[in-house]
């Protein structure tokens, strides 16, 4: 009986032990990488102020300051980056950009190492991110529903005047569990009923370095953007052109999903 309770003593105690271990490395791993990604981000702030002094209304130089500043970020995460379909974003005009949506390093891979500059169309909410915000500000097409705005409205609006190609998260939010989620279609159906050509890109492994749920960034993890042939909804019909963004795109990341887990 007395060897019995201190096993049993001995298994609460390992237990008790090892509960905190990983929580509290997890939480000592996100605060070191919060402090290097902040200091990191500030340095080129003053980058991006300077430039948005001679460079405001068009915005070029803030756009490069945010792709090196991203390319940074990823290296310093240690994160192994591939493209590939670089030839389908190139020599093509009047498009728009659509994307699966796995996690917040979406948005440095895309700005890091879509050949092409862009306008994100995101939610106001989207520019309190630390990494984002002021770019976003400046650059996004942001839907703000306290003015009475809504994502089709604004959407619309920006179709015909952006000078940059638009992009869209056309699941609306983050997956929550790696696997696409049915696509939200009357934002792309807006873009494709204004006569932009459709271009779908593909991220992975993004939602295994920084899931929904994770307390930190995993490091060293491979990261890949595939650029598909763009769709034209003036051959196929806008209805359909929306149908095949979505069926390319899962199917794609469906079958590429394995290699980055």
């Amino acid at each position: 009986m007395l060897r019995s309770d201190l096993a049993n003593r001995r298994v609460v105690r390992e237990t008790t032990t090892d509960l905190p271990t990983m929580p509290i490395a997890d939480e000592f791993r996100r605060l070191w990488q919060g402090v290097r990604l902040f200091a990191l981000i500030s340095w080129f702030h003053w980058f991006k102020i300077v430039g948005n002094i001679i460079d405001r209304r068009e915005g070029v130089i803030e756009q490069h300051i945010a792709r090196l500043m991203c390319r940074r970020i990823l290296a310093v995460l240690d994160m192994k980056v591939t493209v590939e379909g670089h030839e389908h974003a190139k020599a093509i005009e009047h498009y728009a950009v659509a994307s699966n949506h796995l996690s917040y390093l979406d948005w440095v891979l895309i700005l890091a190492e879509f050949p092409n500059s862009v306008s994100f169309i995101a939610k106001r909410a989207v520019t309190l991110m630390p990494v984002f915000g002021s770019y976003l500000r400046n650059r996004g097409v942001l839907i703000d529903r306290r003015k009475g705005q809504t994502a089709r409205s604004v959407i619309r609006d920006a179709a015909g005047v952006s000078p940059w190609p638009l992009l869209i998260f056309p699941e609306g939010t983050r997956s929550p569990d790696g696997h696409l989620q049915p696509f939200r279609r009357a934002g792309i159906r807006i873009l494709a009923d204004a006569g932009l050509k459709l271009l779908p890109i593909v991220l992975l492994g993004t939602y295994e370095a920084l899931s929904k749920e994770a307390r930190c960034i995993r490091t060293g993890r491979r990261l890949h953007m595939i650029i598909l042939p763009a769709i034209d909804p003036k051959e196929l019909g806008s209805a359909e052109a929306c149908a095949e963004l979505e069926r390319v795109i899962n199917e794609t990341y469906t079958a590429r999903r394995a290699e980055f887990e």
